[in-house]
């Protein structure tokens, strides 16, 4: 069949596009203008072959359909992936993420009083909610100042059009000439008050009291291999919380209440049974995955489902196809917000094996806590208008979603 991941008609629906591609065409081979790649929709070859430590499929040379070629940090493969992430998993530990309840809370409250303050009872939930909280909740985490959130965001938004949309090698190295020197002056911050407490050899016992307990700091105590790490790897982890600690929550926040308001007996039944609170989450990340697919590139020639393909391919893998897989989930082109928590957790939504998201417990954890406060507090909410998806063919998310709650 002729598929194109760029078409019109591709990004008005992806759900279905994808749904009927892996149906039909379960391994694709696509040649557009600008990108070549395979596409896999197959739940199990994806979740038990690609994204497992693969002697084939690298991550290094990037999550894009072009080459951004780093090998640094998060963007490695395995052994050396496995020890980078453990030098910062305690960062994510759950006692440490209980601590960013109350932060997440505070916000929560905060954004709800604006929305409940504006005198016509209507706004945009993109605008006033959905963004700001995990923009904010991204700074907090960090050791950024929570006002720079939209400062952060920009560049996240710049980054990530330029990795998925823009063919050219490196076309993203002149924003990186702005953001660097930005993040260097934090980390070099931090750097400072550990020699001048003359402390050399810094371990997790700083954190609190001469360095911030956050993630910058947590990045220049951190030791992988031995070694502190390097610079280049400290801003890469920066990195990684800019470009992934917002868009996805972002989108997981609007696309959950799209659908509850969309199908209005939705929301109500939430009021309810706020239980369902986090079976709706899941099934929104099932359902509505914030990023559709990522890619993998091939280390050495190799064939798929006959067709032999040559070193350095790029194969994408199609998180919404496999993600309404018939033979993994029930009545899979159904949104259920009761579907059972087992089910709807085998979503690949937050990746799988070796590189699977390590913020989706806190993005969970906003999500749960966002609902919660949001039917109690404006139990009246309704659509109010159309909305608009984000315009990346990468990502699905609502970038307008006009309501109202008087």
């Amino acid at each position: 069949m002729k598929f194109d991941p760029m078409a019109p008609e591709t990004l008005a629906d992806p759900g279905a596009a994808y749904s009927e591609l892996r149906a039909k065409c379960p391994f694709h081979l696509y040649e557009g203008p600008d990108f070549k790649f395979a596409i896999t929709s197959d739940y199990r070859e994806i979740k038990e072959e690609i994204l497992q430590d693969s002697p084939v499929w690298s991550f290094r040379f990037g999550n894009a359909a072009k080459d951004t070629i780093s090998d640094v940090g998060f963007k490695t493969d395995p052994p050396f992936h496995m020890a980078f992430r453990a030098a910062l998993t305690p960062g994510f530990a759950p006692r440490q993420l209980a601590k960013y309840e109350a932060d997440i809370t505070r916000i929560c409250d905060e954004l709800i009083d604006t929305m409940r303050a504006l005198p016509d009872a209507r706004g945009d939930f993109h605008e006033l909610f959905a963004l700001p909280l995990p923009s904010r909740i991204m700074c907090v985490m960090l050791g950024a100042p929570e006002a720079d959130n939209l400062h952060y965001k920009h560049w996240a938004d710049i980054l990530q059009d330029m990795l998925f949309h823009d063919p050219k090698p490196g076309s993203f190295e002149p924003i990186l000439k702005e953001i660097y020197p930005h993040f260097n002056g934090h980390l070099d911050a931090r750097a400072a008050k550990l020699a001048e407490a003359g402390i050399s050899e810094p371990d997790n016992s700083v954190l609190g009291g001469v360095l911030p307990d956050d993630f910058m700091s947590r990045a220049v105590i951190a030791r992988v291999e031995g070694r502190p790490l390097t610079r280049e790897e400290q801003l890469n982890v920066c990195l990684a919380f800019l470009t992934g600690g917002q868009e996805t929550t972002i989108s997981l926040l609007a696309n959950l209440m799209w659908r509850l308001l969309e199908a209005p007996e939705r929301w109500e039944r939430l009021k309810r049974e706020p239980a369902l609170v986090e079976n709706a989450i899941e099934e929104s990340l099932r359902f509505d995955p914030p990023v559709l697919a990522h890619f993998r590139t091939s280390l050495c020639p190799t064939t798929m489902h006959g067709v032999d393909l040559p070193e350095r391919a790029k194969l994408m893998f199609s998180i919404i196809g496999a993600n309404r897989d018939p033979a993994i989930f029930e009545d899979p082109e159904s949104f259920r917000m009761d579907r059972p928590l087992g089910e709807a957790r085998k979503h690949l939504s937050f990746g799988s094996g070796v590189h699977f998201c390590m913020g989706a417990p806190i993005a969970r954890l906003e999500a749960k806590i966002a609902f919660a406060k949001l039917i109690e507090a404006l139990p009246n909410l309704r659509l109010d208008g159309p909305t608009e998806r984000i315009g990346s063919w990468m990502h699905w998310g609502r970038v307008k979603l006009p309501v109202a709650w008087g």
